[in-house]
């Protein structure tokens, strides 16, 4: 049978948006698209704005934001489409802006400048449905105690309002639960200084909204994915000073113990749990003869108590405390600072992001002069 002409078209138009499909999926598999981070840059100069590396091409870097008055942080959505930044006001305080990376769009997402408010610290909950940030009011000469509040990221005018109602719980540093579900940060109460978990949506059988863990270190700590555990410094005084070492909270059993040895020769400031909650990375100094003068990183499976921490990404010459998972829990990107100068060039230290790799064991400079790293999608 032969084609006439318009079957002919037809046959072409077809093959045509067949191969068009096959080149999209092709493009748009997540095995070929590279690995990003993004971070403020630079570190020691002003202003400082959102740029973006590819994690295999260390040195070829891209500019996100182009704020003239400066970006204090960020965070990017979990499908890596949107970027949240404060950004410093034109009079004073900081405002939140929106950019659509793809588009390189850019609106003002809460506009806390016209309140002359602090708007810091955005988060993205894993669903991308929310958003969390922390905002301290104008009091004429200075800023009231900051609170947290969310953002709508579904509704077309991004409402926004106080994660809790009661203007006397104040806090910072939102952190959200694998399940988008939980909002933790920790409370600036003076009178009552701790961690605080907000339930958005409680157990049946529970019904309780809202928990506290006190804690007098003044940080957050790390959440875990599942939202049932919290591991938090908390200070220690050894030999004349204080140290940090780690606690653990689990929240179904309402008790706390010990998760790094209080007594033993270490100063614990900081963890991160793996994507699975499987495994803990935390930064630890050692005061005996492992003694280095910053803390370096380590991680342990949370089933294996009895097994010693593995050191990675191990530099005496560094200091590492910010470090955060990818989405495989594959690999690290760490917040390093040296404590020497270059004595060649005379530039004096500055920090720098890196890459730690647990399949390969390899740890590599993204760019320095940098801080404040995070993966790019999730």
């Amino acid at each position: 049978m032969k084609l006439d002409k318009l079957d002919f078209a037809v046959f072409i138009l077809v093959g045509l948006c067949l191969a068009g499909v096959a080149i999209a999926a092709y493009i748009s598999d997540p095995a070929r698209q590279p690995i990003q981070v993004a971070y403020l840059y630079p570190a020691l100069s002003s202003p400082q704005n959102v740029w973006l590396s590819d994690i295999d091409k260390p040195g070829h870097q891209q500019q996100l934001t182009f704020s003239e008055r400066g970006v204090s942080d960020f965070d990017i959505s979990p499908d890596g489409r949107w970027l949240v930044y404060a950004e410093h006001a034109e009079r004073r305080g900081l405002t939140l802006r929106l950019l659509d990376i793809p588009s390189g769009n850019v609106r003002d997402l809460v506009d806390c400048a016209a309140t002359q408010a602090l708007c810091t610290a955005p988060v993205f909950s894993p669903n991308g449905e929310m958003l969390a940030y922390q905002r301290a009011e104008s009091l004429g000469a200075s800023f009231g105690l900051s609170r947290i509040w969310l953002v709508d990221m579904t509704s077309t005018s991004y409402d926004t309002i106080p994660l809790i109602g009661d203007s006397q719980i104040v806090g910072h540093s939102a952190l959200w639960s694998g399940d988008s579900n939980m909002v933790s940060f920790y409370s600036a109460d003076s009178t009552q200084p701790g961690i605080l978990l907000y339930n958005l949506a409680p157990a049946a059988d529970d019904g309780v909204q809202l928990r506290f863990i006190p804690s007098s270190y003044g940080v957050m700590g790390a959440l875990s994915p599942n939202g049932r555990q919290v591991i938090f410094p908390d200070l220690v005084f050894r030999d004349g000073q204080f140290y940090g070492h780690l606690q653990i909270a689990d929240l179904a059993e309402k008790e706390f113990a010990a998760f790094t040895d209080s007594q033993g020769p270490i100063d614990d400031v900081a963890a991160q749990f793996s994507p699975d909650g499987q495994t803990v990375a935390i930064a630890r100094r050692y005061t005996d003869s492992r003694w280095t003068q910053g803390h370096q990183l380590y991680i342990r499976r949370m089933t294996a108590e009895a097994a010693e921490w593995q050191a990675i990404a191990y530099d005496a010459d560094y200091n590492t405390s910010y470090f955060r998972w990818d989405q495989a829990g594959e690999r690290l990107v760490l917040q390093r600072f040296p404590f020497f100068a270059d004595p060649d060039t005379g530039v004096p230290a500055r920090p720098e992001v890196w890459i730690h790799d647990l399949t390969t064991g390899e740890s590599r400079e993204i760019i320095a002069d940098a801080y404040l790293p995070k993966w790019a999608s999730r």
